[in-house]
């Protein structure tokens, strides 16, 4: 079989992947992107990404200008204050809260997955494949890899880059001792538009602030706004409109063009109720499930739940990758989630995709074009990568911890 070869094979087509796709191709550096599905629908796809620093860096280096720019123009808005309610509606001191740190500066700005996921694949016609489920790799005795396929094809590269998620398959076969944690922290979230807010008269304190519900005994409730601009996406072409991959899936939750509020609550396992029956419910039985834990909290604040689009709410197990993992550098490498999955506390999930992504890109500029060792180069990325990408792990369990055990401890903390 005649294998075909790429200079850097990248497994996955998330955020991390594509933006690492982006700044190679900007670079004139060879690669492709082999993706296992055509159309992401996975729940979080329907949730807009808090950005940071990191990311916007990161972007900035790997995007040319005209798409920077439409990354810029299609960023949803956030509120930039914050309150504390209790149940009752009662206004609270903001006395617990942790320092704002300095990548909180972009606290305003947030960018719709799907939104993103165009940006990213902009101009990667040629470069990004779908249908390509990886199964395994094998490394050649000239230090060359080759990426085998479920549909028989395989590439070949110098180097083979998993970012295909926190359950990677490249991961699995490079480090098959590393396992992710189930951290025992169950998440529900929804939806409900700022048109849909507006008629059934949801306080403003909902919809206009960062509010977090703080009652005397249970569970905290979070909510936040995110507002888009339409008539930006009418300057770049396809990019923020609707996505016709997800036309066929009814409901709010895909929608890539409206504003709309946004809340989450997190609760200890068993809590709620058994994770096997949880997990069987729709979005409108968990609504109720939810609605019936909290039933005595102030009606304003039911409202937001009540209103919810169901098809918005989804049952979610908060997992976290075990930081620490120590490698050989070679021909294979990870990025992102496949090597540092972490909640989604602090929002630094798909910002530190992103910026592996960066950094790798750099890495590889330098050994493609100013004569850097190879494997120096890999070996370099990987300690910047384990460096900010296990502490963010850690700081976004810390951030779990402290918000969910805020008024009740949880059941079991793992040590990391």
């Amino acid at each position: 079989m005649n294998i075909p070869f790429v200079d850097v094979a990248i497994i996955g087509g998330g955020p991390g992947g594509l933006a690492l796709a982006q700044g190679l191709k900007k670079n004139g550096i060879d690669t492709a992107v082999f993706e296992r599905d055509p159309i992401r629908a996975d729940y979080v796809q329907g949730f807009r990404m808090r950005i940071r620093q990191r990311g916007i860096d990161a972007l900035r280096a790997n995007l040319p200008p005209h798409l920077y720019q439409a990354f810029l123009d299609t960023l949803g808005i956030a509120p930039t204050e914050s309150l504390i309610l209790d149940e009752r509606f009662n206004r609270l001191e903001d006395a617990g809260q942790t320092p704002r740190e300095p990548e909180d500066t972009h606290i305003e700005k947030s960018v719709s997955r799907i939104t993103l996921r165009q940006i990213l694949l902009s101009g990667l016609d040629r470069i990004f494949q779908t249908g390509k489920r990886f199964e395994r790799y094998e490394t050649l005795a000239d230090n060359t890899v080759v990426a085998h396929f479920s549909d028989g094809s395989a590439v070949r590269a110098n180097l083979l880059v998993g970012a295909d998620g926190a359950g990677s398959a490249v991961r699995r076969q490079l480090l098959p001792d590393l396992r992710s944690i189930d951290t025992g922290v169950r998440r529900l979230a929804g939806k409900i538009t700022l048109d849909a807010a507006a008629r059934h008269n949801i306080s403003p304190l909902l919809t206009e602030f960062n509010t977090n519900i703080r009652p005397r005994d249970g569970r905290g409730l979070m909510i936040t706004s995110h507002r888009v601009d339409p008539s930006a996406y009418a300057r770049h072409d396809l990019i923020g409109s609707e996505d016709p991959g997800h036309a066929d899936i009814s409901g709010f939750h895909f929608n890539n063009s409206t504003s709309y509020t946004w809340w989450n609550t997190a609760y200890d396992t068993d809590e709620l109720g058994l994770d096997t029956v949880l997990e069987t419910l729709d979005g409108a039985a968990l609504l109720a499930t939810l609605l019936r834990r909290i039933g005595h909290w102030d009606e304003r604040i039911l409202k937001v739940i009540r209103y919810s689009d169901p098809s918005t709410v989804a049952f979610l197990r908060v997992k976290s990758s075990t930081p620490g993992a120590v490698w050989q550098s070679g021909p294979v490498t990870l990025l992102g989630d496949a090597i540092h999955a972490m909640t989604y506390f602090r929002a630094l999930g798909g910002n530190t995709a992103l910026y592996d992504s960066g950094l790798l890109v750099r890495e590889l500029v330098a050994a493609r074009r100013h004569g850097k060792p190879p494997l120096a180069a890999v070996n370099d990325y990987e300690k910047a990568m384990r460096e900010h990408g296990y502490e963010a792990v850690r700081s976004s369990l810390s951030a779990m911890q402290r918000n969910v055990g805020a008024n009740r401890p949880l059941k079991s903390i793992p040590a990391l």
